[in-house]
């Protein structure tokens, strides 16, 4: 159900968003303990995320979505650890018969734009078997021309309106009217749209539950073959905000986004060996202002665009993945 066509090592926003991912469970670990709870994700052929998991939090119970029965067979074959349940089955059947039995870290990877309002469906259906302290993370297609693509010719108001009338209809009793406006059914903004959409659809699903609510905790945009949205969130209860924060600190995290904000963007530059290296070096006490000066050079033919490339490195340099050829 997750991309499956393009290769881990080309995919480095997304591999940066899994280590954030990462990163935020650490910090809810100290909340709650985390190492007992069921990790569900749609692991796509090489079960990576689910890697990533069980080598960080020691967590046993793990199960794989996956409805394509070719990716299936791949998952059984790449199966890294024998903790792993890989289902051959829709998401939406997998949730429908989903009891939750123990803390849940649930990852719903979603990457078509055809199934939004199913997918933004299933979301509130999990949200409605969560209980308090369980984990939840949704992944979606943000590319406003899989939407609706720009039409030859025709002005950028034009298109933006036919976008929002195509996502309205879409989503329809789920869309949330008062809060998206036409000038923000733009490539660059309309992650911020889903944003509002899965605000609206957390806090419709949990309206009949007034002793929990759905706190987000991160999210995040970038370009994966197309744009990608991703948002994380925590069921507590109301009184277990104050202490949930004091014990994380995720407010004092800087890549946290706690207040349904607009998403932080991943983008960070292809960077040589040498070029990492040398950023590096010079991290974390420098701007990036002075490190683009003292390299020499641009990433981008556009000034303004190589500095913001190099800011989003100097923001997730931690979380950067190193790519590199190997002999086994």
């Amino acid at each position: 159900m997750s991309g499956t066509s393009i290769p881990y090592h080309l995919r480095q926003n997304k591999a940066i968003d899994r280590y954030a991912f990462m990163e935020l469970l650490s910090k809810v670990d100290k909340f709650c303990d985390i190492s007992e709870y069921s990790y569900i994700g749609f692991g796509g052929h090489s079960l990576e995320d689910f890697k990533y998991v069980h080598s960080y939090f020691r967590i046993s119970n793990m199960i794989s979505i996956e409805e394509d029965e070719e990716v299936y067979k791949r998952q059984k074959f790449n199966q890294p650890h024998n903790c792993i349940d890989c289902l051959l089955k829709p998401s939406s059947d997998f949730i429908n018969d989903f009891q939750r039995t123990n803390g849940t870290i649930i990852w719903l990877d979603y990457t078509k734009p055809s199934g939004l309002r199913n997918q933004i469906e299933e979301f509130q259906a999990i949200i409605n078997k969560l209980l308090p302290s369980d984990i939840i993370k949704i992944t979606l297609n943000a590319h406003a021309a899989s939407y609706l693509p720009a039409q030859s010719g025709a002005r950028s108001d034009e298109i933006q309106k036919l976008r929002l009338e195509e996502l309205r209809r879409r989503l329809g009793d789920i869309f949330p009217s008062a809060e998206v406006t036409t000038d923000m059914m733009t490539q660059k903004r309309f992650p911020e749209v889903l944003c509002l959409v899965l605000k609206f659809a957390a806090n419709l699903a949990t309206q009949g539950r007034y002793d929990v609510y759905f706190q987000p905790i991160s999210s995040f945009s970038y370009s994966d073959g197309q744009e990608i949205l991703t948002v994380t969130g925590i069921i507590l209860e109301k009184e277990q905000e104050i202490s949930f924060f004091d014990k994380t600190n995720i407010k004092q995290w800087k890549l946290s986004n706690t207040n349904w904000g607009n998403p932080q963007r991943i983008d960070v530059p292809n960077l040589t060996v040498k070029e990492r290296l040398y950023i590096d070096a010079l991290l974390p006490n420098s701007e990036a202002e002075a490190i683009q000066e003292n390299l020499g050079f641009l990433f981008d033919k556009n000034d303004k665009l190589s500095l913001e490339m190099l800011k989003t490195y100097v923001m997730f340099y931690r979380q950067s993945p190193f790519f590199s050829r190997i002999l086994i």
